[in-house]
């Protein structure tokens, strides 16, 4: 897993090498209520950001396999993973 904070350009490389792979968006200091599941290739995380100038700014990116996420997830914050509605609807 990779987590990615103040790091656009790792982030979006990582992306352009992983597109089989997830990212979970959540708020700077992960919170159980806001771990938001994508696939690599989601438009909602990649090209530019809708709101701002940064992926890794406010919010970051933490990327891996989905068995990877989903126990960071569950252990380390103490939620579950929400699938995207537009890529993992």
């Amino acid at each position: 897993m990779w987590p990615f904070i103040d790091d656009d350009a790792g982030y979006l490389e990582w992306l352009a090498a992983h597109p089989e792979q997830f990212v979970v968006n959540t708020a700077r200091k992960p919170h159980p209520n806001y771990l938001i599941l994508h696939r690599a290739t989601c438009t909602f995380i990649t090209g530019s950001p809708t709101r701002g100038t940064r992926w890794t700014g406010e919010y970051v990116k933490y990327c891996g396999g989905l068995s990877e996420l989903q126990s960071w997830a569950l252990t380390e914050v103490g939620g579950n993973l929400q699938p995207c509605g537009h890529c993992l609807h």
